[in-house]
């Protein structure tokens, strides 16, 4: 079962803190009928593909939808396979900008289990070393793109969804043609993300965070 698939049932036994869905619509369709509300053009696939292998058969469910504005693209992605790791749930916002492609990096909100994180980094400002967790697989810092508006921005947005990731990586998204071989700028939850107020947030808060970086880096 994917996690759009569980959403009926959850938002069930959540009682008020999930919306109550329409009999036979699913998480899919509500992301979809809001996203069209909002004024986007959303494309979606849905695909399901059986692998034989000499062991067992092997299951991979794919749903994901994609809409575009002139400042980013939405991705919502839902996948359940059969063998490991091969189930992955995440929505974000998406976009092109002018980094090396040598460029990796991910920023989170700071919390105390950080400490497990691999390859932390310090960016030497104070305001953002105070508030963020820095991983990079190279010595490149985000530190002239973050002023202290956008850290409060990250930090007001990731109080609305959580958890939440910025990060900067090159094909990032590979599934979106037009991101193919480019840097991106991402900020990522790991779940599929349909409520209003969360959806919401993430359109208004987290594409003006996008903006705010992209011309940053002009």
């Amino acid at each position: 079962m994917t996690q759009i698939d569980a959403e009926k049932e959850s938002a069930e036994s959540a009682g008020e803190k999930k919306p109550k869905l329409m009999t036979n619509q699913t998480a899919f369709d509500l992301l979809l009928e809001k996203l069209t509300a909002r004024g986007f053009q959303p494309e979606t696939q849905i695909s399901e593909r059986r692998f034989i292998v000499p062991a067992r058969d092997k299951l991979l469910n794919t749903k994901y939808i994609i809409a575009q504005n002139e400042k980013f693209f939405f991705c919502a992605y839902d996948s359940y396979g059969t063998s490991s790791y091969t189930s992955r749930t995440f929505t974000g916002l998406y976009a092109v900008i002018d980094l090396p492609a040598e460029t990796s990096c991910h920023i989170y909100k700071k919390y105390q289990t950080d400490i497990f994180r691999k390859q932390k980094r310090k960016s030497g400002i104070k305001y953002i070393d105070e508030q963020l967790t820095i991983t990079s697989a190279t010595s490149w810092m985000p530190s002239r793109l973050l002023n202290l508006k956008d850290v409060n921005l990250f930090i007001e947005l990731n109080s609305r969804i959580s958890p939440l990731k910025l990060s900067f990586q090159f094909d990032g998204l590979p599934i979106i043609n037009a991101l193919k071989d480019k840097t991106i700028i991402s900020i990522e939850t790991d779940f599929w993300l349909y409520q209003d107020y969360e959806l919401d947030s993430l359109l208004n808060l987290g594409g003006q965070l996008i903006e705010n970086i992209l011309n940053a880096c002009v």
